[in-house]
């Protein structure tokens, strides 16, 4: 690199591509994702001229809600089993004749069981890395704290949502326990209430607080809700119509408005906890993610109407778009084409299974109204068969696209549910089998949920007005992350 600058007074002289990338490439410390330079290195967190502070655009510890609201207990084993007490007996008559003998009743215990499940990130940082100035101060700690940020984003999503019967890694969330609890019982929609798109409001709040007090309910509710569900319900309460009033501040500025932290029901009051991992999910994704299953296929003709008389979809042209999922993440998706459906009837779709390395767990099913998949919205997920060449995928429209979800919890820690840890939020370094330091964030333990039914969950919420579309965990700049590990031969 001789003559790169050949006159210092005079400004920077011209000299050959090669050189002044190999001027570039120095500078990094290298490792995999986008940078600001041609190289995939660290530059990004290189200090520049003006700028030396990390600037935090995404979830912080302050909105992990759920996690913190739970009570914690110690698992002893990586199966837990409790006692439920259903019934302190039967409706006989206490009543009985002089010097005789009252009916005998037996109390009702029901034994149960939950698995440990066990959640993890590992994390790499570069020796390099931990001997460069940066903008990030000690890269360790900050890859640390990440992690672990990380971690409990996807638990705080996972303890509504988890679903063991997709895939048995994961412990059943809240929604999957009530659901599996009141399936097929007479009081089923009571505990699962289907709004079918309409809003949140303050009759369906009265009815499930009625619903939890009936069931011997402590009265410290819950509802954890979306900014969406909150805003609307907001709107319905204090708009046209509704309870308004005017604050003066100290200078006597005037602030015209209602904030709605909560409702007064007759059994009980809810207090509302805002949580903006309960958004549902968007559209699919534009890339396949690092190690996710290859991109299903589908031949012509394989998209019908069924006559079904269980189906809830509305008559119409659908279009269709599968994608595959495994451990890794997700596929980009084939888009299937549309069908007509009419009423009466659902649609059944038909793809070839990925049955080659890396293997689908599930699909993710997105439908819209054209073909462009970008405004295409999740649907459902659905286990892979197991076996056959093909899957045969039925949508009823149980489950529409776009619409929230709410749940009305007796937050009780002792009587309905709590987590249950078998080993504490944790550390574990690696072995050095390279000039990285490999760690991993740990956390052992699943959502037990002791009574079902002093819980509401409220499905296909709709919505007034418009919402953010921020993904949860995807980067807001739309740039795949420089990351802090795996080196790069030049």
């Amino acid at each position: 690199m001789n003559n790169l600058f050949e006159d210092n007074a005079g400004g920077f002289a011209t000299d050959s591509a090669e050189n002044l990338n190999e001027l570039n490439k120095a500078l990094g410390t290298g490792t995999d994702g986008e940078a600001y330079g041609d190289f995939n290195d660290m530059s990004a967190l290189r200090p520049q001229s003006l700028e030396g502070t990390l600037k935090v655009v995404t979830a912080k510890q302050e909105h992990i809600k759920f996690w913190k609201e739970l009570t914690k207990k110690q698992a002893y084993n990586t199966v837990e089993e409790f006692n439920v007490l259903d019934s302190y007996g039967g409706d006989s008559s206490p009543f009985f004749t002089e010097g005789g003998l009252p009916n005998e009743e037996d109390s009702n215990y029901i034994r149960q069981s939950q698995m440990v499940k066990f959640l993890g990130t590992t994390r790499v940082v570069t020796h390099p890395a931990t001997l460069v100035r940066n903008t990030v101060g000690d890269i360790v700690a900050r890859e640390q704290n990440n992690g672990t940020l990380w971690l409990l984003q996807q638990l705080e999503r996972n303890l509504f949502f988890a679903d063991s019967g997709l895939d048995g890694l994961q412990f059943d969330g809240l929604l999957a326990q009530v659901r599996n609890f009141v399936a097929n019982k007479p009081y089923q929609d009571q505990h699962v209430v289907d709004m079918r798109g309409a809003v949140l409001d303050e009759n369906i709040l009265e009815d499930g607080a009625t619903t939890v007090a009936d069931n011997y309910g402590s009265g410290k509710l819950k509802l954890h809700l979306t900014n969406q569900v909150h805003k609307d319900f907001s709107k319905l309460i204090t708009g046209t119509g509704g309870r308004q009033r005017i604050q003066m501040g100290a200078n006597s500025e005037v602030m015209l408005g209602q904030p709605v932290r909560g409702y007064s029901a007759n059994t009980a009051d809810i207090d509302f906890s805002n949580n903006i991992f309960l958004k549902p999910n968007g559209a699919p994704k534009t890339a396949s993610q690092r190690g996710a299953s290859a991109v299903p296929t589908f031949g012509a003709g394989q998209l019908v109407a069924t006559a079904d008389a269980t189906s809830k979809m509305d008559a119409g042209t659908y279009f269709y778009f599968v994608a595959s999922k495994n451990s890794d993440g997700e596929s980009t998706p084939v888009a299937l084409g549309s069908v007509v459906v009419a009423g009466g009837q659902r649609a059944d779709i038909t793809i070839n299974r990925v049955t080659s390395d890396p293997i689908a767990k599930t699909y993710r099913v997105y439908r819209g109204v054209t073909s462009d998949p970008a405004k295409s919205l999740f649907a459902f997920e659905i286990k892979d068969a197991g076996s056959g060449a093909t899957q045969v995928i039925a949508d009823r429209n149980f489950d529409i696209p776009g619409t929230h979800t709410a749940f009305l919890v007796d937050m009780d820690g002792e009587e309905v549910l709590a987590w249950k840890s078998l080993a504490p939020l944790m550390k574990l370094p690696l072995a050095r089998i390279s000039a990285s330091e490999r760690f991993m964030i740990l956390l052992y333990g699943m959502l037990q949920v002791y009574n079902p039914r002093r819980t509401v969950v409220y499905k296909n919420i709709g919505t007034l007005g418009l919402n953010s579309n921020r993904e949860l965990f995807n980067p807001s700049y739309g740039q795949t992350s420089f990351g802090t590990g795996k080196p790069v031969n030049f």
